[in-house]
C-alpha cells in the first residue's frame, strides 16, 4: 500500500484541528441546523415557508451562546415564546404606520432595557428587535402562520443544540479551560520582556495588563460554563472534579506569575553582564510552551501528554544562580529568581497531572475553594429592572437613544427609496451599542465589512448564474459567518453580506439589491453614529469610580495579608475572592480605558494618568500576591506598616471622594523619602516595603491627577 505523502498528511491534520475546533464545530452545526430544514422545505414546499422557517432558526441561533444545558433550555423556550410574540404582534400592525412606529419605540425601550439583566438577555433582546425588523421587510400575509414558522424553525434549531449539549457536555468546558491555559501561557510568556535590557518596562507592563484582561475573560468564562453545571459540580463525576482542579491549579499559576515582582531595572543592571537573563528569559519561554501544548491538546480537543521541555533549562539557570551566588552580593535577588521558577515550574507539573493521570492517582486537595461562592449569578427580577429607570443609568439612556434612533430609521422605509429599505433599521439596532466608542468601533467594522462583502457579492453573481451554486456557496458563507462571529466581527459581516445577496437575489431574481444594500448600511451606520452624540454616557466620567474600585479591591485585599500578619485566621476562599475582586476591578478599569481611547479627543489628555494608576495598581495588587500562600508571618513591624499601607489607600479613597479642590488640599502629601525604603535581607519585610512604597505612589499619583484634571 502506497504511503500517504508528507504534506497530505500535514493538509489532513490541519483539517481534522479545524473541525475538532469548537468554534468551527458550533459553526458547522448551526450552519446546517438552519440549512437542512430550509433546503428541505424550499425542495418540497413553498420557498416562502423555507424562508420564514429559515430566517427563525437563525435569529434564535443567535441567542444560543455558550452555557449549561439549564442555560440553554430556559433560553430556548424565552425566545421561542418571545418570536412568536414579536412575530404576530408585528404582522398584525404592518400595514398600520403610526401603529407600528409606536411598537418600535416601545420594543426598542423594553429590549433596550435588557441590557440591565447581563451579556444572554442582552442579546436576546437585540434578536427580538432584529426579528421586528425581518418581519416588517417580509411583509407577511398571514400573521399566524407566519409566526407559527418561526418558532418552527428556532424549535428546530433548539432540538439539535440541546441534544448536543446532553449528549457532550464537557465539549464546551474543554474547550474554555483550553483557551484559559494558551492565555496563561501568553501571560506567562510576556514576562519575559521584563529581563531583556532592551525592552521598556512600560510597555512591557501595558503588554502584561492587556493579557491580564484576556486572562480574566477566560477564567470567567470557565467558571460560567463549570461551576454553574450542577451535574458536572457533583462529586462523583470524576471529569468534572478533574476539570475544576485544574481550573483552580491554572488560576493559582497565573496568580503565582501575575506575584512576580522585582525591582527590573535594579535587576537588569545587576545581572546584565552574567548571561543570566538571557537564561532565565529561555526557561520562561521553555515553560511557556510546555503550557500551551496542554491548552492547545484540550481546545483541539485530542489527547494530552505529558510534556517537560524545560527540565534542562531549568538546572542549567540552578547552575549559574549557584556560581552567581558565590561570588556577588545580589543572593536575595537570585535566591527570589530560583524560587519563583521553581513554583511555576511545579505547578506546572501539577496541572500536567492533574489532566493526564487517572483520576484515582490524582492527588486531590482538601482544602479547595468553595466554588458556589464564584458564580455570578443573572439576576432576572423587577428590582433590578428599578434600579435602571432613571436617567442616570447608562443602561436607561442607551434605550433613549436606541428608540430615538430605531424612530429615525423607521421613518426612512417609509419614504421610496427601496424595497429593502428595512436594511437601514437593521443595521441601526446591530451597530449602536450603549458606550459611544463602542458604537464607533462597531461602525466602523460594520462599515468595512460591508462594502468588502457586496464586492464579493457584486463579483459572484456576475460569474455564477446557476440557483443550486449559489445556494451552495450561501451555505458556506452562512458557515463562514458563525465561524467568526465570536472572533473577528468584521469577518463575519464580510461572509454574512454575500450570504444574503446571494439569497435575496434567488429569491426576487432583483440585481440592484447590491446597490440598495450599500446605500442602506451607510444610511444605517450614519444614524447609528449621529445618535452616539444622543443622551450619551461618557467613559471619561466614570474615572473616578473605576479608580475607587479597584483602591477598594484592593484594600480588601491588602486587609487579608494585613489580618494574617496580626494572627487571625484567613481561609482560602476568602482570600481568593478577595484576589477575584481585585482582577475584575482592574479588567473593568482597563475596559474603560479602551473605551476612552474611542471618545472625542477632549478625553485623550486624561488617559494617560490613569495608564500610570493602572500599572501601579497591578504592581501593588502583585505585591500583595507575593505573600500567598501564607508563610505564618506574624511580626508586629510588619503588621504596623501593613496598617499604615492601609491607611495610604484609605486616604486615597478620600481623595477620590472629595468633590472640591479645597477639600483635597486638606489631605496631608506624604513624600517618599519619609517612608522607610531600606532594603532589609528579610524577604517579608522587603514586600511590606513594595507595598508600603507602591501604595503612596498611588496616592500622589490620584493626588495630582484629581487636582489638574
Amino acid at each position: 500500500m502506497q504511503r500517504v505523502p508528507g504534506y497530505l498528511q500535514v493538509f489532513f491534520k490541519v483539517v481534522l484541528q479545524i473541525i475538532k475546533n469548537e468554534y468551527f464545530s458550533d459553526a458547522l452545526r448551526t450552519t446546517l441546523s438552519i440549512i437542512v430544514p430550509f433546503a428541505a422545505l424550499y425542495y418540497f414546499t413553498d420557498p416562502h415557508i423555507a424562508i420564514t422557517v429559515g430566517v427563525g432558526a437563525l435569529l434564535v441561533s443567535l441567542t444560543d451562546s455558550p452555557g449549561t444545558l439549564g442555560d440553554k433550555v430556559l433560553m430556548s423556550v424565552s425566545s421561542l415564546c418571545l418570536f412568536f410574540f414579536i412575530a404576530i404582534i408585528t404582522a398584525l400592525l404592518i400595514k398600520k404606520v403610526m401603529l407600528s412606529g409606536m411598537l418600535i419605540l416601545v420594543f426598542c425601550m423594553i429590549f433596550g432595557l435588557f441590557t440591565a439583566f447581563g451579556k444572554r438577555w442582552s442579546l436576546l433582546g437585540t434578536m427580538a428587535l432584529i426579528l421586528m425588523t425581518f418581519v416588517q421587510g417580509l411583509r407577511p400575509v398571514d400573521p399566524l402562520s407566519f409566526s407559527l414558522y418561526i418558532v418552527a424553525g428556532g424549535v428546530f434549531y433548539y432540538l439539535v443544540s440541546l441534544v448536543q449539549t446532553s449528549l457532550w457536555p464537557l465539549s464546551s468546558v474543554k474547550h474554555a479551560l483550553g483557551e484559559c491555559i494558551i492565555s496563561t501561557s501568553d501571560f506567562l510568556r510576556a514576562k519575559a520582556a521584563f529581563y531583556d535590557a532592551g525592552s521598556n518596562l512600560q510597555q512591557n507592563y501595558l503588554q502584561l495588563i492587556k493579557l491580564h484582561n484576556k486572562v480574566h475573560d477566560k477564567q470567567e468564562q470557565v467558571r460560567d460554563l463549570l461551576l454553574r453545571n450542577k451535574s458536572l459540580m457533583r462529586n462523583g463525576h470524576e471529569q468534572g472534579q478533574r476539570y475544576l482542579l485544574a481550573l483552580t491549579q491554572v488560576i493559582d499559576l497565573y496568580e503565582r506569575i501575575g506575584a512576580i515582582q522585582y525591582d527590573y531595572e535594579l535587576l537588569r543592571e545587576s545581572l546584565k553582564d552574567t548571561g543570566l537573563l538571557d537564561a532565565v528569559t529561555r526557561v520562561i519561554g521553555c515553560l511557556a510552551n510546555d503550557l500551551q501544548l496542554i491548552g492547545n491538546a484540550l481546545y483541539g480537543k485530542s489527547k494530552i501528554k505529558s510534556i517537560d521541555t524545560s527540565a534542562a533549562d531549568i538546572q542549567f539557570v540552578k547552575q549559574q544562580i549557584a556560581k552567581l551566588s558565590a561570588t556577588d552580593n545580589n543572593t536575595r535577588i537570585l535566591n527570589k529568581l530560583e524560587i519563583n521558577i521553581d513554583e511555576i515550574y511545579t505547578l506546572l507539573r501539577k496541572i500536567s497531572t492533574t489532566l493526564t493521570f487517572k483520576f484515582d492517582q490524582i492527588d486531590f486537595p482538601a482544602d479547595l475553594p468553595a466554588y458556589q461562592f464564584f458564580i455570578s449569578a443573572e439576576l432576572i427580577t423587577f428590582s433590578v429592572l428599578k434600579t435602571q429607570l432613571n436617567f442616570r443609568s447608562p443602561v436607561f439612556r442607551f434605550a433613549c437613544r436606541l428608540s430615538a434612533a430605531c424612530l429615525v430609521a423607521f421613518s426612512f422605509t417609509l419614504l421610496p427609496v427601496g424595497y429593502y429599505s428595512y436594511w437601514i433599521l437593521l443595521t441601526v439596532i446591530v451597530v449602536i451599542k450603549p458606550g459611544f466608542g463602542l458604537t464607533n468601533k462597531r461602525n466602523l467594522q460594520r462599515l468595512k465589512g460591508s462594502l468588502l462583502g457586496v464586492a464579493i457579492g457584486m463579483i459572484l453573481l456576475l460569474l455564477i448564474g446557476n440557483i443550486t451554486v449559489k445556494l451552495m456557496l450561501a451555505g458556506l458563507f452562512l458557515l463562514g459567518y458563525f465561524a467568526y462571529l465570536r472572533i473577528n466581527y468584521m469577518l463575519s459581516i464580510v461572509s454574512l453580506t454575500p450570504m444574503i445577496i446571494i439569497c435575496l437575489n434567488i429569491y426576487t431574481g432583483n440585481q440592484s439589491i447590491v446597490l440598495e444594500r450599500v446605500v442602506d448600511t451607510l444610511l444605517g451606520c450614519a444614524i447609528a453614529f449621529g445618535a452616539s452624540y444622543l443622551f450619551p454616557s461618557w467613559e471619561i466620567r466614570k474615572h473616578s469610580m473605576y479608580i475607587g474600585d479597584v483602591v477598594r479591591a484592593n484594600l480588601s485585599y491588602l486587609k487579608k495579608l494585613h489580618d494574617q500578619t496580626a494572627g487571625i485566621p484567613s481561609d482560602i476562599t476568602s482570600f481568593k475572592l478577595a484576589r477575584k475582586e481585585v482582577y475584575t476591578k482592574l479588567t473593568i478599569l482597563s475596559s474603560g480605558i479602551q473605551n476612552m481611547l474611542l471618545e472625542p479627543k477632549r478625553a485623550q489628555s486624561q488617559v494617560k494618568h490613569l495608564y500610570e494608576f493602572e500599572v501601579l495598581s497591578h504592581q501593588l495588587s502583585s505585591t500583595i500576591a507575593s505573600f500567598f500562600p501564607f508563610s505564618n508571618v506574624q511580626l508586629v513591624e510588619v503588621t504596623q506598616q501593613l496598617n499604615r499601607a492601609m491607611e495610604i489607600l484609605k486616604e486615597t479613597l478620600m481623595i477620590v471622594d472629595d468633590s472640591t479642590n479645597e477639600s483635597k488640599a486638606t489631605v496631608p502629601a506624604i513624600s517618599y523619602n519619609q517612608l522607610d525604603l531600606n532594603h532589609p535581607d528579610h524577604v517579608e519585610q522587603h514586600k511590606v516595603q513594595q507595598i508600603l512604597r507602591i501604595a503612596e505612589a498611588i496616592r500622589q499619583q490620584v493626588y495630582q491627577y484629581s487636582c489638574c484634571k
